[in-house]
């Protein structure tokens, strides 16, 4: 580890104490990928559910905005993991079950399709939003719509994550 010294004083500079973040390695190959997909799968979702959550308290509360935009960046990258994780399972899971039972294969394809639909309709509120930034009382109403349709697709999704839940209690 090189150290620098402080134009100002003898003291290291605290930038070049930091360890350098280790480079990703190859992950170790599991024994049960589709099920470790689909826990990830469920984690990553669980998770975005609980980041929304926040943001509508912090919404709620009326707090600052720089609170308000650190929380609406956590719910950004979980919604994102979400997708990357429904992306992977996807992929997993084209192999087949595997050795896993055939109510855990339902369940876990359930939280697939949940994710999926929700990922898809989040994705197409955000287009939306966007298209229309500048919107008269019509387009407004397309707007609410797509939103309404995403709020169903997380409602849907907090359903069958607690359905995976109560199948698999370990993967929380």
């Amino acid at each position: 580890m090189v150290r620098t010294l402080s134009v100002f004083n003898d003291t290291p500079d605290p930038r070049t104490l930091m360890p350098k973040k280790a480079p990703a390695g190859a992950t170790k190959p599991s024994a049960h990928p589709v099920r470790d997909a689909a826990d990830a799968l469920y984690r990553a979702a669980n998770e975005s559910c609980h980041q929304h959550q926040r943001l509508a308290r912090v919404l709620g509360h009326g707090l600052d905005d720089f609170e308000l935009e650190g929380v609406a960046e956590v719910v950004e990258l979980s919604d994102r993991i979400v997708a990357q994780a429904t992306k992977r399972y996807e992929t997993v899971a084209a192999a087949g079950r595997g050795d896993e039972s055939e109510e855990w294969w339902h369940a876990a394809n359930a939280l697939y399709m949940g994710c999926r639909e929700y990922v898809r309709r989040h994705e197409q509120s955000d287009a939306v939003a966007a298209r229309l930034k500048k919107h008269d009382a019509a387009q407004l109403n397309e707007i609410r719509m797509e939103f309404e349709l995403e709020m169903s697709a997380r409602m849907a999704l907090k359903q069958v994550i607690n359905a995976y839940g109560k199948l698999r209690p370990d993967a929380a």
